[in-house]
């Protein structure tokens, strides 16, 4: 396979709804973009696998079920072991960039804290009307660009 080269911050904004786009995947490893407009807030959730995110544009807050919660901003990383149940949370101003990568296959499921699958886009779909006025967000969102 070929080198492949992808500028991130030139990447067409995702979809309400579909915040990741894979990158590349393999049998063990795959890295993916996530995007998310401001007041999106994802689902409580864990993998099977350990994972990475490194900002790349704006701010994602990491909520924990102990309550607690921890901001990235652009140029930090965080790692998150396999089973580590995490919740991600836009909760900048911006079109917020996250370069995602964890040690398994694409389309793997994401579980919440009693195992159940959790579906990106039924989830998604039906928290849409918690993402307030997501044209005039995606507007202020390219203006700040």
């Amino acid at each position: 396979m070929p080198a492949e080269f992808i500028d991130l911050l030139n990447l067409p904004e995702l979809d309400i709804g579909h915040s990741k786009k894979v990158l590349f995947t393999s049998d063990h490893f795959h890295t993916w973009v996530h995007g998310d407009y401001p007041g999106t807030k994802g689902p409580m959730h864990k993998h099977t696998a350990d994972q990475q995110f490194y900002c790349v544009k704006g701010e994602c807050t990491f909520h924990f079920p102990d309550g607690s919660s921890r901001k990235l901003t652009p140029g930090m990383l965080v790692t998150i072991p396999a089973g580590q149940l995490y919740q991600l949370d836009n909760t900048g101003d911006e079109y917020m960039i996250l370069l995602g990568a964890r040690a398994e296959a694409a389309a793997k499921p994401r579980f919440t804290g009693n195992d159940q699958v959790v579906t990106v886009s039924d989830y998604a779909l039906r928290n849409l009307d918690k993402i307030k006025a997501p044209e005039e967000k995606k507007a202020k969102a390219r203006a700040n660009s």
